[in-house]
């Protein structure tokens, strides 16, 4: 990845991702001053590991219906192949459900708080 501020990011929610005012399910991507041809690499690359219908929502990219997953070894798979072949930094962020806002003050699970994200959603 070239530029200061050019990056995207791959993520899944549990309880689906916002698209207009109902959440899609399935794994999706957002992008920032990434060249178009970037965006469709990376677009066809998850929709060729995952399947799923490609949706688009101004920055965000949306494979509706694709395979989810929330396998430790799978994500970081996963993560290794974008780095090598996008070029690009990875970045690693976990969400724990029903996280109470004191376990992840007190760095219960030895995360930076940053990156013990709740996971909204129904209880």
């Amino acid at each position: 990845m070239q530029g200061e501020y050019e990056h995207f990011g791959v993520f899944w929610y549990r309880y689906g991702t916002p698209f207009d005012k109902e959440p899609v399910h399935g794994i999706c991507f957002y992008f920032n001053d990434v060249p178009k041809k970037t965006v469709d690499d990376l677009a066809a690359f998850l929709q060729g590991k995952f399947g799923g219908q490609l949706l688009y929502r101004q920055a965000r990219g949306f494979l509706q219906g694709s395979k989810e997953f929330a396998d430790g070894k799978a994500v970081g798979i996963l993560a290794n192949e974008i780095s090598l072949k996008f070029n690009a930094p990875v970045e690693l962020t976990i969400e724990f459900e029903k996280a109470t806002k004191e376990e992840v003050d007190s760095e219960a699970w030895k995360l930076p708080a940053g990156k013990a994200l709740p996971i909204p959603g129904p209880d």
